[in-house]
């Protein structure tokens, strides 16, 4: 057998630091600061197991080995938490694929990597009109800064990452009316008019909290500050508590989360006949095929109207 010779160029093993730099590559591909959160946290907990359980570096793993990620996920979590974290898994090895350096194809991808089933996202349901007025109440009563985070949720549709990078000075009267300037996904800033009701409610809950409108210091402030650490913004986390203990006061029994109160707004909307671009551009949806599900939803409850005419027959 003829020996192989000395010089050839050794076989190319991506480093830790490889990884990490190919990691930044692809989150730099993304556009939600949100998502790249997300996305980066999901894909170095994929990196970090694989490194622990099977010793291996990206362009060792196998089909077999996500497998066993996919086995260990859905095991330990939730369905819904299962599925986000192999959708991240999937997106990342499919642009390594690309890259040529990782071996599993997304056909294999697919396969080995599937989300499981899903049941209804609590995030899909939407609240009735007395189930949204029993938690403002709620709220209300116990806590000023809970009652405004819920009315804003609820009066302009935001997205929970929406609400806190809200800052007092985001509120702009222009004439007659008054426009909240939000940053939406991608970075996008969109401006979401607000209806004199909640307005008033606003200019309350911010005199009430020791802040002024008319300050240049105040405006830079969260909107909604946690109670750790001084002009700290709540976190993502506190509002899906926050939303959650008022859905229990409430006593309202079905899931709900954040994502359910801008849902109940878009289904609202297109309830009372809104245009598609005008539900649209309110939500900061890019794409209209996002906004057509609220059409659906009202035609969809539209369909069971009769459920509503209680007249003894």
């Amino acid at each position: 057998m003829t020996p192989l010779p000395d010089n050839l160029p050794e076989e190319r093993h991506p480093h830790p630091s490889d990884e990490e730099r190919l990691l930044a590559v692809y989150l730099r591909t993304l556009s939600s600061p949100q998502t790249k959160k997300t996305y980066n946290t999901e894909i170095r907990a994929f990196l970090s197991y694989t490194k622990e359980e099977f010793g291996k570096r990206l362009e060792e793993i196998t089909p077999e080995d996500i497998s066993l990620y996919r086995e260990h996920v859905t095991k330990r979590y939730s369905p819904a938490t299962a599925a986000k974290k192999l959708t991240a898994l999937r997106r990342f090895l499919t642009f390594c694929y690309m890259g040529g350096v990782s071996r599993v194809n997304p056909e294999a991808l697919k396969f080995f990597a599937k989300s499981p089933r899903v049941r209804q996202d609590p995030s899909y349901n939407i609240l009735t009109e007395d189930e949204l007025s029993g938690m403002l109440s709620a709220a209300r009563a116990e806590n000023p800064r809970d009652y405004a985070l819920l009315a804003v949720m609820a009066g302009c549709g935001l997205r929970e990452a929406e609400v806190v990078e809200l800052r007092v000075g985001d509120f702009r009267e222009h004439a007659d009316s008054v426009l909240l300037r939000v940053r939406g996904k991608g970075d996008k800033v969109r401006n979401v008019p607000v209806s004199p009701e909640l307005w008033g409610l606003v200019q309350r809950y911010i005199v009430s909290s020791g802040r002024s409108l008319s300050s240049q210091v105040d405006a830079r402030k969260p909107l909604f500050p946690s109670r750790v650490g001084r002009d700290r913004p709540l976190t993502t986390r506190s509002i899906q508590n926050i939303v959650k203990k008022y859905v229990r006061k409430a006593g309202i029994n079905k899931p709900i989360s954040p994502h359910s109160i801008r849902h109940t707004v878009g289904t609202n909307m297109a309830m009372n006949q809104a245009p598609l671009l005008v539900i649209q551009q309110f939500l900061g949806h890019s794409d209209p095929k996002t906004t057509l599900r609220y059409i659906r939803r009202a035609e969809e409850l539209a369909s069971k109207a009769y459920k509503y005419n209680t007249l003894p027959l």
